[in-house]
Order: C-alpha cells, then structure tokens, then sequence
C-alpha cells in the first residue's frame, strides 16, 4: 500500500469543503477501504477519519458480493466514532445515500428529475446506478464505530444487464474521485448532523422521499428467502420499506434487492 501521488492528503484537507476534525488516509492500492478503515483504527488512528484508495483489490459490496474497483473512479470510507447505544444505526444507509445524492446533484447538470434515490442506499442517475454503499460494524477496545464505505462511478461502471449502471462522465460530468471526495466528506458530515444520531431522522426520512424513484409505484423485493411484489407505499420511521399487498397489508423490509415493476402482479 502506499499514498496516492495525484492529491495529497493535505491538499484535500486544505479544499475548504473539508469537515474541521475530519482525518483523510490517501492510497494507491488497498483491498477495501472498510478492511483499510478497521486497520488504522486497530493501529490508534481515532475517528472520524475517511480512507481512499486509487484502486480497491477485494472491493465488497451488500450481501457479499463483489465491488469491481477499477481506478478512475471513488473508493472511500467513512470510519465514525459512534458516541452511544443508538437504536436508530439502522437508518445510517439511508442517510449515506442522501449525501452521496447531494453531492453528486452539485456536479451533475439537468439532475432534477433523472438523479434519483433507489431504496435502501442506491443513487440513480435515469435509473442505472453510479454507486454503491456498504456499513460495517467498526471498533477497538476504547470505541465503538461504524464505518461507511461509499464507491461512486466517476469514469467507468460493470456491464450487468439485471442491474443497470452509468458513471458520472457518461452522464457529462468530468470529475476526479479526489475533486469529488471533499464535497462527500462535506454532505456525509452535514447529513450526519441534520441525522443527530436518529433523534432527528424524520427530516432524513422526508429529504429522502422526495428524492426517491417510484414511490406509489409497482415493486418487487428479492429477500433471502421469498419475494414480495405490491405498491411501494413509502418509508416508515425506522426507515424500513412500506409495501402495500394486493389485499391492502402493509409490509415492512428491512433489507432486499428492489425492482421497479410496470405492472402489479
């Protein structure tokens, strides 16, 4: 592992976007920056701290599966000291994912309708995904923590046909994961404030809704173990996804694989 050469880290603390307080780890090569936020924290390093990384080797994305981590486009995580037994971590993707909007909406032209949220932390720009969020339990002996990975499309994106993807350069937008670090770091650390360890997610939940795709529309959930399809009736207050059945049931998920249906099946 060793620093990346085109941004020094000082440098990117200098942007005034940078969070006061907030430390940044710059590499070339890691094999996630989650496994990267987890070791500096092991080796003393105190959060909150953020770690990017040129390129990531064993990138991992939900559910176990794989982050193809390319260099050119952003590979960062988020380690956060976490300051009480709080029953609302929960809701931590949700409030990523607004951030990770907010700041690509700041770089994205004509992003009105076409930049939207895809339940529980995907950002869309005209329904393909240009990122991906993974949380992970942190801590040491002296801290509990929560680290927030985030990898967003700046130059390149898979080609997989059940999910559809774009990077912010197919979408007209220039930019360098180090030019876009510092505005994430910025909206992460805004959104995290506004979130006040849950106490005020109902603003989070609201922010989120009106930047949601398909809300009152036909879905389908992929869960482990069954599927459920219905009307995609909103967000509840721990932010667990409100499905409406056929018979008028109301459904609550809290975590699966959502597709947008043209019909109710």
């Amino acid at each position: 592992m060793t620093e990346a050469g085109t941004s020094s880290t000082d440098e990117l603390k200098a942007d005034p976007l940078w969070p006061e307080g907030v430390g940044l780890v710059l590499l070339n090569e890691v094999d996630s920056t989650n496994a990267e936020a987890r070791r500096q924290e092991n080796l003393g390093l105190d959060g909150p701290f953020w770690v990017m990384a040129r390129r990531q080797l064993a990138g991992r994305a939900r559910r176990g599966r794989n982050w193809v981590s390319e260099a050119g486009n952003l590979y960062a995580s988020l380690l956060l000291p976490m300051t009480s037994e709080s029953s609302a971590i929960g809701t931590l993707p949700l409030v990523a994912a607004l951030a990770v909007h907010r700041a690509i909406e700041q770089v994205l032209p004509h992003h009105e309708q076409r930049l939207r949220l895809k339940w529980p932390n995907d950002v869309l720009i005209g329904g393909a995904k240009v990122n991906g969020i993974l949380l992970e339990a942190g801590g040491s002996m002296r801290q509990r923590s929560i680290i927030i990975g985030c990898g967003i499309n700046c130059a390149h994106h898979p080609d997989n046909p059940a999910y559809p993807a774009t990077d912010l350069l197919a979408e007209g937008v220039d930019i360098t994961p180090a030019q876009l670090l510092p505005r994430l770091a910025r909206q992460i650390n805004d959104c995290l404030v506004l979130w006040s360890e849950g106490r005020n997610f109902e603003t989070i939940r609201q922010l989120w809704l009106e930047r949601a795709q398909g809300v009152g529309m036909p879905i389908r959930v992929n869960m482990e173990t069954t599927t459920l399809t219905g009307r995609f009736a909103g967000l509840d207050s721990e932010g667990y996804l409100l499905l409406e059945r056929s018979n008028g049931e109301l459904s609550r998920i809290s975590a699966g694989d959502l597709f947008f249906q043209t019909r109710y099946e």
